[in-house]
């Protein structure tokens, strides 16, 4: 990852010529952009359209479609709320990190969209010194040069704080630092059990707001003895948690905290149990849950899932270790470490998805203490892969050969279409029109039109001889399938 010196000056060329007339546009090319990026801001490269001055390929740079690794603790601008930061990885297309909260992040690649131009960062947002494209500060296009927005880059906060950038911008994503937790509660004492605390979190793009958190129990079991407290209403947030035995007699008693937000069927769950004992019951080691899931895209690492681990009898447990042992299929993707080797404990799960392919793996943890029953836990991680999975039979149009599906989801941003080439295959294709990004529309189901200015392409995504507009042929896309399968992946 290459940071640059810094961030672009404002340009003051700027060219209100149209597409024909910059059919023959001189701009610098990315290898060139890189060797003067040393030595200039990115707006001292600007160029008038043909003249001449910078030359070299109209080609757009790659976009970052593989993650890299950012630590926004080592660059001062991303240390303040509102702070800006240019980045790079290798020949890819630059892209600008802004920092909108205390933990989040967003980020746009800062290749024009129009002929590929390093648009210039301004104070109210961005402008391509090559054609006079301007954006806004979200980078939606404004006016000048007619193309679509800048293309969003996704950026993860990840659990050691660095910053994953690159690959398509990711969705809000509510987490919870722990699914459950243990209180235990003596009838030798009126002291109730000390508080304890969740933390929330969005572990993905965007804003979640409206955070409640709702308690609820069993039916036929006591209510009123658990309270969860949020401290904002706007991830990231905690809740305190806090339980009250009262005159609960010696037994086990379960709640469960709802935490929702403004994300449509994303709650999550944390499981809470109050064991309230006897110093004469024998020592039980009880764990807080019996199964942990987890869901990673590839090469990440999750947040930690914490376990309690306690007594539910008197005396006390000592001797406590952990040990994990792999299903068939991958090893060595889990961690399971103790805070303590006496109860009461916290045993911490975090999987990491790297240098395993897509798919479902298994684990169990055993936790073990002197002179009891050991427990265990069975852990699954389910590793989603990268890209966009479109189930067939949900298109009709794919069900016959040269059938062309259109919006079926979109990649880095793009919005797809997918053509059934053959009984066993299919294409992907780009919707944005290559003469000024303009996103076209299906026709017939068979091939391709720009409602802007009436570019035709077949179903192969070449530009017809019949075209009343010249451009390029659509870009393509990756397509991964199984024949037979009911899915296939565009990446």
């Amino acid at each position: 990852m290459t940071l640059l010196p810094e961030l672009p000056s404002e340009s003051n060329s700027q060219s209100a010529d149209s597409t024909a007339a910059c059919t023959g546009c001189a701009r610098l090319d990315r290898r060139q952009f890189l060797a003067s990026a040393s030595a200039l801001s990115l707006g001292a490269l600007a160029t008038a359209c043909g003249d001449g001055v910078i030359g070299g390929p109209e080609t757009i740079p790659p976009f970052p479609d593989k993650p890299f690794t950012v630590d926004p603790r080592q660059v001062s601008a991303l240390q303040t709320i509102g702070g800006r930061s240019v980045v790079q990885q290798g020949l890819t297309a630059p892209v600008l990190v802004e920092r909108t909260s205390s933990a989040q992040y967003r980020a746009w690649s800062l290749a024009c969209p129009h002929r590929g131009s390093i648009v210039s960062v301004e104070q109210t947002g961005f402008r391509c010194p090559n054609h006079g494209a301007v954006f806004d500060a979200d980078g939606m296009w404004k006016s000048g040069q007619a193309t679509s927005d800048l293309e969003p880059v996704g950026v993860r906060l990840n659990a050691d704080g660095t910053l994953s950038v690159g690959g398509p911008p990711l969705p809000p994503a509510l987490a919870v630092g722990a699914t459950s937790m243990v209180f235990t509660a003596l009838t030798t004492t009126t002291a109730d059990p000390a508080a304890q605390t969740v933390a929330v979190s969005n572990t993905g793009g965007g804003a979640i707001t409206g955070l409640t958190a709702v308690v609820s129990y069993p039916t036929g079991q006591p209510t009123g003895w658990l309270t969860a407290q949020l401290s904002a209403t706007v991830a990231p947030a905690t809740v305190s948690v806090s339980a009250r035995r009262g005159t609960l007699a010696v037994g086990t008693y379960t709640a469960t905290i709802t935490i929702g937000s403004s994300l449509t069927g994303a709650n999550k769950t944390v499981s809470v149990v109050l064991v309230v004992q006897s110093a004469t019951t024998p020592a039980a080691l009880v764990l807080s849950t019996a199964r942990a899931a987890m869901t990673l895209p590839l090469g990440s690492q999750s947040e930690l899932q914490a376990v309690q681990v306690s007594n539910a009898g008197g005396g006390a447990l000592a001797g406590l270790s952990v040990q994990v042992a792999y299903a068939a299929g991958g090893v060595g993707w889990l961690s399971a470490t103790l805070t303590a080797t006496t109860t009461p404990a916290v045993l911490s799960l975090r999987a990491t998805a790297t240098g395993l392919s897509a798919g479902t793996y298994s684990a169990q943890v055993t936790v073990n203490a002197a002179g009891v029953a050991s427990r265990t836990i069975d852990v699954t991680l389910s590793i989603a892969p990268i890209g966009l999975t479109v189930t067939i039979a949900s298109w009709p149009a794919l069900s016959a050969v040269g059938g062309v599906a259109g919006s079926v989801g979109t990649v880095n941003g793009t919005p797809v279409a997918i053509v059934r080439t053959s009984a066993t295959s299919f294409a992907a294709f780009s919707m944005r029109c290559p003469h000024e990004g303009t996103q076209i529309n299906v026709v017939n189901n068979a091939s391709f039109r720009c409602p802007n200015h009436g570019a035709l392409f077949d179903n192969a995504g070449v530009l017809l001889p019949s075209s009343p507009q010249r451009t390029t042929n659509l870009a393509r896309f990756t397509v991964a399938y199984t024949p037979g399968a009911p899915t296939l992946l565009v990446s």
